[in-house]
């Protein structure tokens, strides 16, 4: 049932039979409609109560929205007395960055963002056409945000991701990283299920860290996305182990994963000197998705630096 609505979210409420309410926010993919929700599977099939805060569009579920939605909301969220914030990506950071605001037990966040604001996170431009500063003024998770718990899932071969996860640690108290290798910025995939997902959930309501530790060792290794992870990261020391990796396990990539895994090991072999070879890679790569424009823009360079070294 559709709880609230502005022209920057929605709210949808699902009664449940758990002790607790999870109250989840959508990874930047998943818009609102007017019924879904992110999570809402799981939910079903685990009839858990939930609060499901869905973004219009990737908008970094802005503060303003946010609050008005809270105070909707006081009288459902004041039904249970255990409150669980859940999300990916933007939705990790709304689930921290309003730990205190819904008045959290715990907050279980995986890849969140400390912010999205240039000025605040110069190592990370992926969110950057998404900030608009009339609606992300003072976004950044800060100490007086946290209440609660918070379980942070991330991989700590991803640069940017880590950077964010163990910023956010220093900054808001009772906060826990839990490192899921090999898993890239798709982490919480690794624990899609029902099964997974509650025992998630509860070993977090237990604080049981070693348990998390454990279920986080058990997902990774069977993660559909590892293959495609180990292959990535392998580029920058090992790129024949790379494309040994590509070559087997190439066809289980998504078309995205492909475009990726293209478009690095042509910037691997730009550095290598090997201007034709990422060429090839790189029109592969625009062939696969059309529309997308980092290996369109890379190739222009690559096209530009070619012409300059060669003899008129």
């Amino acid at each position: 049932m559709l709880v609230y609505s502005d022209e920057n979210l929605e709210v949808v409420h699902r009664p449940g039979l758990s002790s607790y309410i999870l109250v989840t926010f959508n990874e930047m993919e998943m818009q609102a409609n007017g019924s879904r929700f992110w999570g809402q599977r799981f939910c079903e099939k685990a009839d858990i109560a939930a609060l499901g805060f869905i973004s219009r569009r990737p908008n970094w579920f802005p503060a303003a929205s946010i609050e008005k939605a809270a105070a909707a909301t006081a009288p459902i969220l004041r039904q249970t007395s255990e409150r669980i914030l859940y999300g990916h990506s933007q939705g990790g950071y709304a689930a921290l960055r309003y730990r205190l605001l819904l008045d959290a037990d715990i907050a279980i966040a995986f890849c969140p963002q400390v912010s999205i604001d240039p000025a605040a996170v110069p190592f990370d431009g992926r969110f950057t056409r998404h900030f608009a500063p009339a609606l992300h003024a003072d976004m950044e998770i800060m100490p007086e945000h946290a209440a609660g718990r918070a379980y942070v899932f991330y991989d700590p071969f991803h640069a940017v991701d880590r950077k964010h996860a163990e910023w956010i640690a220093k900054k808001q108290r009772e906060t826990r990283l839990l490192p899921v290798h090999m898993t890239g910025h798709g982490t919480v995939r690794a624990f899609a299920g029902t099964a997974r997902g509650l025992a998630l959930i509860e070993c977090c309501r237990a604080d049981d860290v070693s348990g998390l530790s454990a279920l986080a060792r058990t997902v990774r290794l069977a993660a559909p996305i590892r293959p495609y992870q180990v292959a990535l990261t392998a580029i920058a020391r090992h790129p024949a182990w790379a494309d040994r990796l590509s070559t087997r396990f190439g066809n289980g990539f998504s078309s995205l994963e492909r475009v990726n895994f293209l478009y690095h090991r042509a910037n691997r072999h730009i550095r290598d000197g090997e201007l034709a070879t990422a060429r090839g890679l790189l029109t592969e790569a625009m062939a696969l998705q059309p529309n997308n424009p980092g290996p369109a823009r890379r190739l222009q360079e690559l096209d530009a630096r070619i012409a300059r070294a060669s003899p008129t």
